[in-house]
């Protein structure tokens, strides 16, 4: 037994150190190149000098100067330039955070379960020296029950199944099939497969590579889960770690929009038995379709927020350019089709924005009449601006507006409630939040209901079906909206939970059309909670859970407490993408301060959800 346990830390160590000597090798060869670089730039300063010293350039500078005060006159200040990003920062914080040496200690220390992972790896003409990587990272895992299984499906290069049988014959743990023809990823995987005799099995691509204490932490989740998950991230040529993607827990609705468990995943082996394994059709989406048919019969599934799986970025994966590769987007949406069918859900699939993503237009059986609850006092511009989008841009048949004054006392807003159609209801008093909303319920009857802020504006027609079509949903408790500043910035898609100030909005002023984090701010996703500055919600289930609190919560985290309540009971909260609008950000009545009482309350009543919000951060810290 002890020399089984010398035998495995030297081949650990063996690996470690071969992982070095590459890495040292590609450090040397950037050294060089950053040396060449340093000569470019010099050159490039010596040239902008130049210029800068040439007669034409001090002459035509003269020439624009009157040009120059004139376009500041009439075009306002010139816009600030923005800080450059430093584009290796994610690099820098990741190496500064994976599990260091002396972590990695601890955990080999320290008790392990003895179930057995088979990591299943397909091959087929992957470049020797990514296939190295990806198998001495296995290699090099600290925890030591695991068996590779390695399926070659027919590579042309003869030197591929040579190393694969020389590596097996190194390392008894890794196994190799050689199959006589080529069957295309999703055979190839399951011949893999059928070598396994652990208990669960994880899938791991033939160009990628696992951290240290990747099938430590899944091992630590083996007993409670029947599928586990982690974070990932992508590393390209040079090494450099990017593009990091921090996953939610279970979200079914983020799923629907993309395989956002991709990598590194471990299931039962039992549970992939029963869903039949991989179906071929589906390449370059394989996996896609087996989770989604795998998260059908799953009973628990964990997610471990951990980025512990490096995703390669080169011509042999799918990690590079996704619009390269239109058979494996169309593949994935097909599996999606096929899920819906099996589900019985009415809905319709589209590709959308770059790469593998997708919306589900659901079907709304039935068009519902929804109560738009649009709290106000004075500023009529804003109240205006809001009631005519609403009125002008949505395509939603069956709605109502319905105005409540808070004490509005500006002539011109107290005429337009004489002439407006729209029905107004007066809530005299102080501001409370919660009450006036809460009023507002009971003094309606539709179904539905829409809390929205005066200072909202509709852009986008589709807005209130795309709420709809998940507010229909008996699972769905609550949707938000995206929302924006006027400068198309985001102001609000998805409320996270921090423990510093209670609640803050994801991906607070990103571009509009960012892709960071996987591309989560395009896609229907699940979260704790959702503004109410513009959620859709159904009547039943509000009045199921108390509505608003406006004893505790007069103002502030009203909106949060209701959706924590709503999953307390059960519910999910949704965020759509396709619902957009402004926000000009509580205008009428100023931007609101956390009162400290009602934080400490939200502390108190949802301190375990603050402090791990299930729906996770959005980059790194």
């Amino acid at each position: 037994m002890e020399r089984d346990e010398l035998e495995r830390r030297l081949a650990l160590r063996t690996a470690e150190l071969e992982a070095a000597h590459r890495r040292i090798e590609e450090l040397s060869g950037k050294v060089n190149a950053l040396r060449k670089d340093k000569q470019k730039l010099t050159a490039a300063k010596d040239e902008r000098d130049a210029l800068r010293a040439s007669a034409e350039y001090r002459f035509g500078r003269k020439l624009m100067q009157p040009f120059r005060k004139l376009a500041k006159a009439f075009g306002g200040a010139k816009p600030q330039p923005q800080p450059p990003q430093n584009p290796h920062a994610y690099h820098q914080w990741f190496l500064a955070h994976r599990a260091q040496p002396a972590d990695l200690e601890r955990m080999r220390a320290g008790p392990m379960p003895a179930t057995l992972i088979s990591i299943a790896m397909p091959t087929y003409n992957t470049p020797l020296p990514m296939l190295e990587e990806a198998i001495a990272s296995v290699r090099a895992q600290l925890y030591p029950h695991w068996e590779l299984l390695v399926a070659d499906d027919a590579s042309d290069d003869p030197r591929i199944p040579e190393r694969l049988r020389a590596l097996a014959a190194e390392e008894p743990r890794i196994r190799v099939q050689i199959l006589e023809r080529n069957q295309g990823i999703a055979l190839a995987t399951n011949a893999a497969l059928e070598m396994a005799r652990g208990e669960f099995v994880g899938l791991l691509d033939h160009d990628d590579w696992l951290e240290h204490d990747a099938l430590f932490h899944i091992a630590q989740n083996l007993d409670a889960a029947d599928l586990i998950y982690t974070d990932e991230d992508k590393i390209d040529a040079d090494g450099i770690f990017h593009q990091p993607f921090f996953k939610p827990d279970w979200s079914p609705d983020a799923l629907l929009s993309s395989n956002y468990l991709c990598h590194f995943t471990v299931m039962r082996r039992s549970l992939l038995e029963k869903i039949g394994g991989f179906r071929t059709g589906y390449d370059g989406a394989q996996d896609f379709d087996l989770f989604l048919r795998a998260t059908e019969a799953a009973g628990r599934i964990a997610h471990v927020p951990r980025v512990l799986y490096h995703w390669r970025v080169s011509s042999h994966s799918t990690a590079g350019a996704a619009r390269q590769k239109p058979a494996a987007i169309e593949a994935g949406a097909r599996a999606l089709r096929d899920a819906l069918e099996r589900r019985g859900i009415a809905a319709t699939v589209e590709n959308v924005g770059d790469g593998a993503r997708y919306r589900v237009r659901r079907v709304i059986a039935e068009k519902k009449k929804i109560a738009i609850l649009i709290p106000t006092r004075d500023r009529l511009e804003l109240l205006s601006r809001c009631v005519e989008s609403i009125v002008a841009r949505t395509d939603y048949p069956h709605f109502e507006i319905v105005i409540i004054d808070n004490g509005s006392q500006d002539p011109a807003t107290l005429k337009y409630y004489e002439t407006t159609p729209h029905r107004v209801l007066r809530y005299p008093g102080p501001f409370n939040y919660s009450a006036i909303n809460n009023y507002a319920v009971r003094e309606t009857s539709a179904p539905w209901l829409l809390f929205l802020n005066n200072d909202m504006e509709v852009i986008e027609p589709g807005w209130l079906a795309a709420m709809a079509e998940h507010a229909q949903r008996p699972e769905v408790g609550a949707v938000g909206a995206r929302l924006l500043y006027p400068d198309d910035t985001v102001q609000h898609a998805g409320v996270l939970l921090t423990e510093d100030g209670v609640a803050t909005h994801a991906y607070c002023h990103a571009p509009r059309k960012s892709m960071e984090n996987g591309g989560h701010l395009q896609l229907i996703r699940n979260y704790s909670a959702v503004t109410a500055a513009c959620m859709l919600t159904r009547r039943a289930v509000f009045e199921q859970v108390g509505g608003f609190d406006e004893q505790g919560l007069p103002i502030t985290f009203s909106d949060v407490d209701y959706c924590l309540k709503l999953r307390k009971a059960g519910y999910l909260i949704v965020y759509t993408p396709f619902a957009t609008l402004y926000h000009y950000e509580s205008v009428s009545r100023g931007r609101g301060k956390s009162d400290p009482a009602q934080g400490r309350l939200m502390r108190q009543r949802w301190g375990q959800c603050i402090a791990r919000d299930p729906y996770g951060r959005q980059a790194a810290p």
